[in-house]
């Protein structure tokens, strides 16, 4: 019983020091490049390679929703500060809960791993001001992203054994015999297709390993997907797809 409220404490210090550090990070004034051209000597095209930890969130036709962590990778090419194109690896846990003890399958964890190829345009391409500090720069820097990939689901589902199965499917008369073959019932591993979105900018780290050479990226995804994302559908006409946020601060190194 002790286990949750830890996690969730050591999420929220996670937050704040992230927090606090990126805040130093925007806030300092960039005095080692010129102050004409702020991007002069610095790094601004070719091959990235960025790793770090991320939250999950599923949102399915569960009543809740626990936050689990994942493990985030790219690797992207820079044609210039404010384009990319790139490849996305994650590989984590998304979990769903029944609180209202009205579903059959009472809790899902999805143990999976996803990928997608992406394409990130930043606000820089639009707007052309000069930048004089690194807020300026991560602002610059903003952008959005297009991505499609694939999914693969490794669903571990328990079951409320005081719900009747008849009534989760919307079946009075009983007909659904064999849970396993049925196309409503539940399917534990899977590839489904993603549409992912991107929001996030980069934040230069002047000075470590290099003179232009790290960057961290915050960033939220917004994925949709297919159904059985969380091992099932809750009735054979349901069609509606899955989602799952994912929200993720990466060090990247600049090639």
């Amino acid at each position: 019983m002790k286990t949750r409220p830890t996690i969730y404490h050591k999420y929220k210090i996670f937050i704040v020091a992230l927090f606090a550090f990126v805040s130093v990070q925007l806030l300092c004034v960039s005095s080692a490049h010129s102050q004409i051209d702020f991007y002069y000597g610095k790094n601004v095209q070719g091959l990235r390679v960025g790793m770090g930890p991320g939250i999950t969130n599923l949102i399915t036709h569960y009543s809740s929703f626990p936050t689990s962590f994942t493990f985030v990778t790219d690797i992207d090419y820079a044609f210039n500060p404010y384009f990319s194109m790139g490849i996305n690896a994650q590989f984590g846990k998304l979990v769903g809960t029944d609180n209202t003890n009205n579903f059959y399958f009472q809790t899902s964890t999805d143990s999976y791993a996803y990928g997608n190829f992406n394409i990130k345009a930043g606000v820089g391409l639009i707007s052309d001001f000069s930048p004089q500090t690194r807020l300026q720069d991560a602002l610059k820097r903003l952008y959005l992203g297009l991505g499609i990939g694939e999914i693969s689901t490794n669903n571990v589902i328990t079951i409320n054994k005081n719900v009747s199965l008849s009534t989760v499917y919307n079946d009075p008369d009983n007909t659904i015999t064999n849970i396993t073959t049925n196309p409503t019932g539940p399917k534990m591993k899977g590839t489904l297709s993603v549409i992912s979105f991107d929001l996030g900018t980069y934040i230069d780290m002047p000075g470590l390993w290099g003179t232009d050479k790290v960057e961290i990226c915050p960033n939220y995804q917004f994925n949709y997907t297919g159904a059985y994302l969380d091992g099932f559908k809750t009735s054979a006409k349901n069609t509606a797809g899955g989602v799952f946020n994912i929200t993720s601060v990466t060090l990247r190194y600049k090639f």
